[in-house]
């Protein structure tokens, strides 16, 4: 009889007959099979355990803190590896859009419509008008009857429209560091008058007579001799730019504190002119008395102006308050630095005589006070406003506020005008020439200067 082995990863079983009862063989394979298959429920088992304990390990950070895994369905659309994250879904684009909505802004603009009044000029009385008959001079500051056609306290500037325009950038997502830089300006606005005469009334430019200490006037239109057309304006425009680095000096859910520190430049241009055109023509009866340029038309320009540019370095503060939608904003900030000071004073005089007659000097614009002027001085400008925001969206807000701003120290060009005048200098003077004081002489006057108005803008992060 033959015998066969059964050989188990335990050892030998059994040697068994070849020819064995088929019950007691069918008995012992099922203990075989059952043998085999916990062999390999155990081989699994361990290969599972192994996979757990890699994942665990992929699921810390390397300091060994678990890593947070994904909460929603798009947040399980992108794959995180070494080199970054890929979108492994179809709507990864927008996935990767709401999350760069949720970073911190680093870029913003603010773009702002100006709405401002600026500090009323001194002009003195340049162009006045009154009667034939009043005396002892018809025009002159101290006759009774003459009225003011442009200068004092009639010229006012009123509001002005204008822009400011401001761009930042944070240095970092906590805000904690940013520079920014702003440019605003004002426009130009002219104030101008404009009188024609056929004789009557008088039309006269008033002045201080040196030679007669008394007060005189210089007529463009009388009755009999000639007539005249005057035009006077006046025009200013403001503009600035300053460049600042800002710092977080204290920020929570409602409060924010930035210190300020830069650069300051500021421009004011302003000028004054008036321009007569008289037209001579005597009549018989003041014929013989010496009257010059009879059939002639007179020309004479006076002009003034004035440019000062500010360039100085500033600190300031800024102080937020916020509530749900709504910020409530100040800002104060000063500047130390340089005013520099130019004053043109030109002055013309055209007479179509045979040969024509030109002279470089006017009435109040003379030989002894012509030319370009320039001066420094030391000056401060402290601005100062208030803005309340209302956030439209996550990253734009609108606002209005206020805004005010002074300058210590400027040149404006009716503080440049000087009055007190000899004759001789003037060329429609019949003693022209003849010298004597050089007056109207020049010297600086200084001034201070402020703008200030609403504000309404739109504010951008990105």
């Amino acid at each position: 009889m033959k015998t066969y082995s059964i050989w188990t990863r335990h050892g030998r079983l059994a040697t068994c007959p070849t020819v064995v009862p088929m019950a007691l063989t069918m008995d012992r394979m099922k203990k075989h099979i059952l043998s085999i298959a916990l062999v390999f429920a155990a081989l699994i088992g361990s290969v599972r355990g192994q996979s757990a304990n890699e994942r665990n390990t992929a699921s810390q950070a390397p300091n060994g803190e678990a890593l947070k895994l994904p909460e929603s369905n798009e947040q399980r659309n992108i794959l995180f590896t070494k080199e970054g994250r890929r979108p492994l879904a179809e709507n990864a684009e927008d996935a990767e859009t709401e999350e760069a909505l949720k970073r911190p802004s680093r870029y913003w603009g603010r773009s702002e419509f100006l709405l401002w009044w600026l500090k009323a000029p001194n002009i003195p009385t340049l162009v006045t008008m009154g009667d034939y008959t009043d005396l002892p001079t018809p025009g002159a500051l101290d006759t009774p009857g003459t009225s003011v056609i442009f200068g004092g306290d009639r010229i006012q500037y009123q509001d002005r429209g204008g822009g400011r325009f401001t761009v930042g950038y944070w240095l970092a997502d906590e805000h904690s560091v940013g520079v920014e830089a702003g440019y605003f300006f004002l426009t130009g606005r002219t104030i101008s008058r404009s009188v024609y005469s056929p004789g009557t009334p008088v039309l006269a430019n008033p002045f201080f007579n040196v030679l007669t200490n008394l007060q005189d006037a210089s007529l463009i239109s009388y009755p009999g001799i000639s007539s005249g057309t005057v035009t006077a304006d006046t025009r200013s425009f403001l503009q600035g730019f300053e460049g600042n680095i800002s710092a977080n000096l204290r920020h929570s859910e409602r409060c924010r504190v930035e210190a300020l520190g830069g650069f300051r430049w500021l421009n004011l241009n302003e000028r004054i002119n008036i321009n007569s055109v008289s037209v001579v023509d005597i009549a018989q009866q003041f014929q013989g008395k010496g009257l010059p340029f009879n059939g002639n038309t007179i020309s004479v320009r006076d002009g003034f102006e004035t440019r000062n540019h500010f360039y100085g370095g500033q600190l300031g503060a800024r102080v937020e308050l916020s509530h749900n939608r709504f910020t409530f904003g100040l800002v104060g900030k000063v500047a130390l630095g340089v005013t520099h000071e130019i004053v043109t004073i030109r002055g013309s005089t055209d007479i179509n005589t045979t040969p024509a007659t030109t002279q470089n000097a006017g009435l109040y614009a003379l030989s002894s006070n012509s030319g370009r002027h320039t001066t420094n001085s030391l000056a401060f400008v402290p601005e100062t406003g208030a803005t309340l925001k209302f956030q439209l969206t996550e990253r734009i807000d609108l606002f209005g506020g206020y805004s005010f701003l002074y300058w210590s120290r400027v040149a404006r060009p009716g503080d440049q005008i000087d009055l007190n005048i000899n004759p001789n200098l003037v060329p429609t003077s019949s003693n022209f020439g003849a010298g004597g004081v050089n007056q109207p002489g020049f010297r600086f006057r200084h001034t201070d200067f402020f703008a200030h108005g609403a504000n309404f803008g739109v504010e951008l992060r990105y």
